[in-house]
């Protein structure tokens, strides 16, 4: 399906905005005229990381975080956790439940990582193959974060990295700097570099950028149609992201996060 008029009208965005011209709620709220059910659906798929961090705080019986910009209200998260309604949430968050509940997630397993598995396969299997050839890229680029991680603070490779692909067989035997990874995935040295920066700001702004590159080039060949829409989410996601960080509360929110990443990792002073 073609979205000449809407995509026209968006404003343009790029890696280097420090205001925005536009928000993904405002995003959300324009393209609920032009949108088909089936690609809202799909853009919605794109947006539930927050859900999926949400869900986990609540099986854990923790607070709600008030900063997750859920696509789903805390209230309906809250009563699919406590299976007081009619489930509305994808299969995916609807079977983790159940299995977190039924005692199903084994303890040596890491519920966070295991929801992102069915996540990633989630999207994969959505029936869009820019979104799943995105999916397949974005667990890559993280499992890559995890094992340099890892690695560097002698943690175990192979329990933090999620999926079976070959990108993830080689993450947890090889021995090599880059994994052997880097011919045919030119964003791998890139990222490498700059996991080896004791700044976390430039290297969250510096993947993001990773992330920006991939999908300039994914969307090659690609004139007004979804695939530009979904791609323009996840741009504006990631410009959000940092926007709120310039606000007061935002930036105790990523000194809380420095503080706990710190502390879980026994880092010591290594950040700027």
């Amino acid at each position: 399906m073609s979205y000449i008029a809407f995509i026209a009208g968006l404003p343009d965005i790029s890696a280097d905005d420090r205001k925005l011209s536009i928000t993904l709620k405002g995003f959300n709220e324009a393209a609920a005229d032009y949108l088909s059910l089936k690609d809202r659906k799909m853009l919605d798929l794109l947006l539930l990381t927050e859900d999926n961090k949400q869900i986990v705080r609540l099986l854990q019986k923790q607070e709600p975080d008030a900063n997750l910009d859920t696509v789903y209200p805390l209230t309906v998260l809250q009563n699919e956790v406590e299976g007081v309604e009619v489930s509305q949430l994808p299969s995916y968050l609807q079977s983790f439940i159940q299995d977190y509940n039924n005692g199903k997630i084994k303890e040596d397993q890491i519920a966070e990582n295991v929801l992102a598995e069915r996540y990633y396969k989630a999207l994969q299997s959505c029936g869009n193959k820019f979104i799943a050839e995105y999916a397949n890229f974005s667990m890559n680029l993280k499992n890559l974060i995890a094992a340099l991680n890892c690695r560097k603070f002698g943690k175990s490779i192979a329990d933090e990295i999620i999926g079976n692909n070959a990108f993830a067989a080689e993450l947890k035997t090889s021995q090599l700097k880059d994994f052997g990874l880097t011919d045919g995935n030119e964003w791998v040295a890139q990222v490498v570099a700059l996991m080896a920066s004791p700044n976390l700001v430039e290297r969250e702004k510096g993947l993001d950028c990773v992330l920006w590159n991939y999908l300039d080039e994914a969307l090659t060949f690609k004139y007004f149609s979804v695939e530009i829409l979904i791609a323009y989410v996840l741009k504006l996601k990631s410009l959000e992201r940092w926007s709120k960080m310039d606000t007061e509360s935002g930036r105790k929110v990523f000194s809380e996060l420095v503080d706990k990443f710190r502390q879980s990792l026994k880092f010591g002073d290594q950040f700027e």
